[in-house]
């Protein structure tokens, strides 16, 4: 059973800023909370990450999974599970709005599905909880 977690916040900095803050995975443990370790497994033509490895620990679960990347210019990039230990499904997405004078609106979708049975309720909670802490890491990083 997949469950869906989705907000939004607003950066103060322009959507390529954002974009590229998002793109650089390689980076993603010196910020964001919950990711251990990363490692870019492919490179797409326009240099971005297509193919990445994630190490979390999201206090209830530890996972390590491997997820494809489609990137849409600098509006919004899409991403599915290929593999993972505790997932048996992952969709997400990244959709930015550019709210003039330099800020953007950032929303966060993610649909996930666990091999591990967890009570709904708190499978639900934990989600929201990461999508909550993911979007304020973004934009602690990107703001400091």
């Amino acid at each position: 059973m997949a469950d869906h977690a989705s907000a939004s916040i607003v950066i103060n900095a322009k959507p390529a800023t954002v974009m590229a803050a998002i793109a650089d995975i390689a980076a993603y443990p010196t910020w964001v909370g919950q990711i251990e370790q990363t490692e870019i497994l492919e490179v797409g033509p326009d240099g971005r990450p297509k193919r990445a490895r994630f190490r979390v620990n999201a206090g209830i679960a530890k996972d390590e999974f491997v997820n494809d990347y489609t990137w849409h210019d600098d509006a919004k990039v899409t991403w599915t599970l290929v593999e993972g230990q505790a997932m048996s499904a992952q969709d997400g997405s990244y959709t930015l709005r550019d709210l003039g004078e330099g800020q953007t609106e950032i929303t966060y979708d993610l649909t996930v599905e666990l091999k591990i049975k967890i009570p709904g309720l708190l499978r639900r909670k934990v989600q929201s909880g990461i999508v909550d802490a993911a979007l304020k890491d973004l934009k602690k990083h990107v703001e400091s």
